[in-house]
C-alpha cells in the first residue's frame, strides 16, 4: 500500500501548488508523507528522528500551544470590541462541533474520538491537534490533515454557502462596523479574557493564554520586535514544523482505513454545519437590523484571517458598492476566540466521568455559549464605560 501514499503525497503538493491551496502547509505535509512512506525510511517507525519530533513537540501538545502566540501576534481586536454583539455570531459558528461529536459517536466512534473528530470542525489546526493529542493520540496525524486541508479550502466552501442560503435583498444590506477602541481598552483586554476563561473555563486557558500573550506582544507598544518575531519568523517555523511532521506520521496503515475516510467525511460536515449556523445567526440579526449583512455569519469561524477575506470578496462581486471586510473581521476574531473555547470545553466534557454523548455535547455547548456571552457583556460594558467618562469630560 506504500505505493498509493507516495501517490497520495505527490497529489496533495500538486493540487496545493496548481489551485494555491494553502501551500505553506499542504506542501510540506504532502512532501513529507511523500517521503516517509517509502520502505526502509529511517525518519520514521519506532526509532525514527521524525517519530520522536512528532511525540516530542506534537504530543506533549508544544507546538500548537506556540503557533497560538503567532496567531495572536497577528490579530487586531479593535474591531471586536468595538462591535461586541459580534461574539454571539462567533458563539453559534461552532454548534457544527457538538453535532459532529454526536454524530461520530452515532457511526460508531468512542466518545474520546468523537470528540477529537469534531475538533475538526473548529476550523483551527493547532485546536484540533491540541485536543486530539489529549484524547486521542494516534489520530492526530488523520484530524490535523483534515482540518488544514478544510481550512485550505474554505474559498470553495464559504461562497457555496452563502448562495444557498443568502437572498439577493440580503447581500446588498451594507453593515457599518464602529472603530472606537482606546488603547487602554485594548491593552486591558488580553487580561480581561484570560479571567473570564479562567474562571469559566480553565481547561481552555493553554490556548486562550497563548493566544492572548501574543495579543499583547502586539499591542502593548514596547515589545514590537517580539511581535514581530512571532507574527513572522516564528509562525513560519511552527508551521514548516508542525507540517513536516504531520506528514511524516501519515502511513498507509493510517491513510487507508474506513475510520480515516469517515473522520475525512465527518470533518467537512463539521465545517458546513459551522458555516450554517453562523449565517443563520447573521440572519437573525438581520431581521432586527436591515443593514446587517447575513453574510457576515460565514466568517465567524475561525480561519483568520481568510473566511473574513473570503466573505468580503464575495459580497463584493455581488454589490460593488459593499465594503463587510471590518464587520468579517469582527466576526472572525470572535469566532478564533471561540472555537478554542469550544473545542476545549468538549474536551473538558469528555475528560468527566459522565459517558452521555447528549449530556457531554449539551454541557459544552451552553458553557461554551455562555464563555462568550460573558465576554459580548463585559466588552459592552467596557465600551459604556469609555463613553461615560467622555460624556462627563465634556
Amino acid at each position: 500500500m506504500w505505493i498509493y501514499m507516495l501517490v497520495v503525497g505527490a497529489l496533495i503538493v500538486f493540487l496545493s501548488l496548481k489551485f494555491k491551496l494553502e501551500p505553506l502547509l499542504l506542501v510540506p505535509i504532502g512532501f513529507f508523507i511523500f517521503l516517509s512512506n517509502i520502505p526502509g525510511n529511517p525518519l520514521v517507525g519506532p526509532n525514527g528522528l521524525m517519530t520522536h519530533l512528532f511525540n516530542m513537540l506534537i504530543g506533549s501538545e508544544l507546538l500548537p500551544l506556540l503557533i497560538f502566540i503567532s496567531i495572536g501576534a497577528m490579530m487586531d481586536f479593535n474591531l471586536l470590541i468595538s462591535n461586541p454583539l459580534y461574539t454571539i455570531i462567533g458563539a453559534f459558528s461552532q454548534v457544527g462541533i457538538f453535532l459532529t461529536f454526536l454524530m461520530a459517536n452515532f457511526f460508531g466512534f468512542d466518545i474520546r474520538s468523537a470528540a477529537s473528530i469534531a475538533s475538526i470542525g473548529t476550523a483551527d489546526g493547532p485546536t484540533a491537534i491540541y485536543v486530539t493529542s489529549m484524547l486521542k493520540p494516534e489520530l492526530v496525524p488523520s484530524v490535523s490533515l483534515a482540518a488544514y486541508t478544510y481550512v485550505s479550502i474554505i474559498p470553495l466552501l464559504i461562497p457555496v454557502i452563502l448562495k444557498i442560503l443568502i437572498s439577493k435583498n440580503e447581500m446588498e444590506a451594507t453593515t457599518v462596523t464602529k472603530q472606537n477602541v482606546s488603547k487602554l481598552t485594548l491593552t486591558i483586554f488580553p487580561f480581561i479574557l484570560v479571567i473570564l476563561v479562567g474562571f469559566m473555563a480553565p481547561v481552555a486557558l493553554p490556548l486562550i493564554g497563548f493566544l492572548m500573550f501574543g495579543n499583547f506582544l502586539r499591542i502593548n507598544g514596547q515589545t514590537q520586535k517580539l511581535k514581530d518575531v512571532a507574527e513572522n519568523e516564528m509562525a513560519m517555523i511552527l508551521t514548516l514544523l508542525i507540517a513536516m511532521l504531520i506528514g511524516s506520521n501519515m502511513s498507509s496503515e493510517t491513510f487507508f482505513r474506513l475510520d480515516t475516510l469517515m473522520i475525512f467525511l465527518l470533518g467537512i460536515v463539521a465545517f458546513f454545519l459551522n458555516l450554517i449556523f453562523g449565517v443563520l445567526a447573521g440572519k437573525f440579526f438581520h431581521i432586527f437590523d436591515k443593514s446587517f449583512n447575513p453574510s457576515i455569519g460565514a466568517a465567524g469561524n475561525s480561519a483568520f484571517p481568510m473566511a473574513s477575506r473570503v466573505v468580503h470578496n464575495y459580497a463584493q462581486k455581488k454589490n460593488h458598492k459593499t465594503f463587510l471586510l471590518p464587520a468579517a473581521l469582527s466576526a472572525n476574531a470572535a469566532g478564533q476566540i471561540a472555537s478554542a473555547i469550544a473545542g476545549t470545553f468538549l474536551l473538558q466534557s469528555v475528560l468527566t466521568p459522565e459517558t452521555n454523548p447528549y449530556t457531554i455535547a449539551a454541557n459544552a455547548f451552553w458553557k461554551s455559549f455562555a464563555v462568550m456571552i460573558g465576554l459580548g457583556i463585559i466588552i459592552f460594558l467596557i465600551g459604556k464605560i469609555k463613553i461615560t467618562r467622555k460624556t462627563n469630560g465634556t
